[in-house]
């Protein structure tokens, strides 16, 4: 796990920050650094948000070349289909001191 003080302490630079919606009202946050995608913590607890909002807020200090958000659709697991994986849902998220496109 990535500790968020040492990455805002440490200035670092994040390639990607994905959010990831677990049933519109959890979301969990990992950062990709140096081609590295772990988790982000608080005092080794993994963080949790209840809105990206929330997510937004306390982590406005993180230097984010891109934000991702990503959602798994429950829809591939309807009955009468088959099973196989879906890839989930990535929609690209504007980053405070950062617009899309800029």
């Amino acid at each position: 796990m990535w500790e968020l003080k040492a990455l805002l302490k440490d200035k670092a630079n994040i390639a990607r920050l994905y959010i990831y919606s677990h049933d519109m009202s959890l979301y969990t946050v990992q950062a990709e650094l140096d081609g590295e995608r772990r988790p982000l913590a608080d005092g080794g607890k993994a963080l949790t948000f209840r809105s990206i909002e929330h997510a937004r807020e306390r982590l406005a200090g993180l230097n984010v070349a891109r934000c991702l958000l990503v959602q798994y659709s429950p829809y591939q697991e309807m009955v009468g289909q088959a099973a196989k994986p879906a890839p989930p849902m990535e929609l690209e998220l504007a980053w405070p001191g950062w617009q899309a496109g800029a």
